[in-house]
């Protein structure tokens, strides 16, 4: 994309063989509190997307209407093919297998040591064998970075790697696509760093799309492809980090500011 697309403009044209994620006309509401209006999207396959908007304007929102968590009001959203409004529970649980998800405090079970932690998520959704199993632990912690951790607990992880062990569990079930919510919350700079860059090399070794919520801003210039500005309800604003940090539009400005 050579310049920013604002909301006023026509989106430039994608290769629709390769969309995982198509979002049109998507509306929700909670009581008269509009929430998302109109709001329009594409996630290409192996591709990185970070969406950006104020808190309360909606990103979590769009996150689980995505993932069939919450129903919209109206639109469209299919995901990998399928039609998230009108798919039965058992057809979400089939979806949400290729889907992966990074919260924003990690979510490990504290009674657990990482190698419990990683296999957990696998009880349910694979026929891979004991072998198979370890043998996927040691590659997806040596992916993170992490192999020396296999048998420690939570409690003895420090706050960046718990967010790689995190990231790790996500990836023993070789999601097509990750949702990462707020991935470098809490973090000292140079760890949030090093958790940006884990999720540029996560994408170029496992070929995943993503979807970044964050409103760090370094995190947006490493992980992103391209960017959106979820603002009053819509797609306000389109565009690589570098055509959307040189925009002179003053809701752009608000976030990118004099960000290098």
């Amino acid at each position: 994309m050579n310049e920013v697309t604002l909301s006023q403009a026509v989106s430039p044209p994608v290769d629709s063989s390769g969309v995982v994620i198509t979002v049109r006309h998507l509306q929700k509401s909670f009581g008269d509190h509009v929430v998302l209006r109109d709001f329009n999207f594409t996630l290409q396959a192996e591709e990185n997307l970070a969406v950006l908007g104020k808190s309360g304007s909606g990103k979590s929102v769009l996150i689980k209407c995505i993932v069939g968590l919450i129903p919209p009001d109206a639109g469209e959203i299919q995901v990998l093919g399928k039609n998230v409004p009108y798919l039965e529970h058992e057809e979400l649980d089939i979806l949400r297998r290729d889907l992966g998800f990074l919260f924003q405090w990690g979510a490990l079970y504290d009674s657990m040591t990482v190698r419990e932690n990683l296999i957990f998520p696998l009880r349910k959704h694979s026929d891979k064998t004991k072998q198979q199993i370890a043998q996927k632990v040691e590659e997806v912690l040596e992916s993170v970075g992490l192999p020396e951790a296999v048998d420690l607990m939570p409690s003895e992880l420090s706050g960046g790697m718990k967010k790689r062990i995190a990231l790790a569990r996500t990836l023993m079930l070789e999601p097509k696509i990750i949702f990462y919510d707020e991935p470098t919350t809490g973090l000292d700079p140079v760890t949030a760093k090093e958790i940006s860059e884990l999720i540029r090399e996560v994408q170029q070794q496992h070929q995943t799309a993503a979807i970044v919520i964050t409103h760090d801003m370094e995190c947006v210039k490493i992980t992103a492809d391209r960017v959106i500005l979820l603002s009053d309800g819509i797609n306000y604003a389109e565009g690589t980090y570098e055509t959307l940090r040189r925009s002179n539009d003053p809701t752009v400005k608000a976030f990118f500011g004099n960000n290098d």
